[in-house]
């Protein structure tokens, strides 16, 4: 039998005094905007109160809330998030025999595409999936490695699990968080993380070779200032590597309110591949993509349908009505295969910014 999905929304509204209006587009400034959504909730992690409109700017084509919570009382829509888990560090687990080839084969792929001299690594892999491929780019964030005592920097690193790869990997790591949670979990597996904002740091300028910022701007008031920071923060010829939903994607234009990108009110700002593009040049990087795209269709549009039907999209374990369920299957295939193609409609938008040397 199917799950019985029951509607489970905050029922109290935002304070009053918690909102402030946002007129113009945050990310270019243009004026020219367009209501898309109203009465929006959060039907993701389901903590937070109140309900949220919606606008698209007329130029670049950005999405953004408004009115939207203010810095202060934003950590109202945080008391349920998933990286206030343990991280733990990565390279504590014990391995099994088929755990040590894979790691093989990951480091491998990794000395021969990014730099690295890790072991064990036996031999060069050819015949390896797209996915596998993927998923090797991400563990590293598409970054190429320096080498030894190269410093990396994650912004809203969580409870730290990316920096425990990393430093597992030879970077030397340091992080800022905003929430005081999860950043008490990265520190407890021993990493440099520091609480706060990123413009509230004393961090000096042209310090490190990467900064990594995975599913971050979309949750800034102000990321555009964010983006200046970093330019300044790196050394010439050091990368940002960012990751945000995309407001482009075939995910948003089925699901609309329901697409597990919007997540009102914790995303504050949405990009589309060209104004995420734009907004970087104009602080001065040379932008790229990186080796293979990000499909992930599958995951934004299960989410997005168990939202649609008012489930619980936290549920690690839930079944779908069957009909539902393939017709999801066969959209979300056809949406990797037309993002393969041109990867400005892929679900989430990953780009990398060069520093100019």
């Amino acid at each position: 039998m199917p799950t019985t999905f029951t509607a489970k929304h905050p029922g109290d509204i935002w304070p009053a005094d918690g909102l402030e209006n946002v007129p113009s587009c945050p990310v270019c400034g243009s004026g020219r905007r367009q209501r898309v959504h109203s009465e929006l909730h959060d039907g993701i992690f389901r903590c937070a109160p109140g309900r949220w409109s919606f606008y698209r700017c007329g130029d670049c084509r950005s999405g953004w809330l408004d009115p939207r919570p203010t810095p202060s009382t934003i950590p109202l829509a945080y008391t349920h998030y998933y990286t206030h888990g343990q991280a733990g560090d990565t390279t504590s687990r014990p391995i099994s025999r088929w755990r040590q080839f894979r790691i093989a084969q990951r480091n491998s792929y990794l000395n021969a595409h990014y730099g690295y001299n890790l072991k064990p690594a036996a031999w060069i892999p050819v015949f390896l999936s797209d996915a596998r491929r993927r998923r090797f780019d991400a563990f590293t964030g598409y970054l190429r490695f320096p080498g030894a005592g190269a410093r990396v920097l994650d912004i809203g690193c969580g409870n730290g699990a990316f920096l425990c790869q990393m430093r597992s990997l030879g970077w030397a790591v340091c992080g800022v968080e905003p929430d005081s949670q999860s950043a008490a979990h990265a520190q407890s597996a021993g990493l440099d993380v520091r609480v706060g904002l990123l413009q509230q740091q004393s961090l000096p300028e042209a310090s490190f070779d990467a900064i990594t910022a995975f599913h971050v701007i979309e949750h800034l008031h102000n990321p555009v200032e964010t983006l200046c920071c970093c330019f300044k923060l790196l050394k010439p010829g050091g990368y940002i590597t960012l990751a945000t939903p995309n407001l482009d994607s075939f995910g948003y234009r089925r699901y609309g309110p329901c697409w597990l990108g919007l997540d009102p009110p914790r995303h504050l700002v949405l990009f589309t591949e060209d104004s995420l593009r734009q907004t970087l040049v104009g602080h001065g990087f040379v932008v790229s993509r990186p080796p293979h795209p990000c499909l992930t269709a599958r995951h934004f549009f299960k989410k997005s349908l168990i939202v649609e039907l008012g489930g619980d999209p936290a549920e690690r374990y839930i079944r779908l009505p069957w009909f539902q369920s393939i017709k999801m299957e066969w959209l979300a295939a056809k949406a990797n295969r037309s993002a393969r193609k041109n990867p400005a409609y892929t679900e989430e938008l990953i780009l990398l910014g060069k520093k100019p040397a």
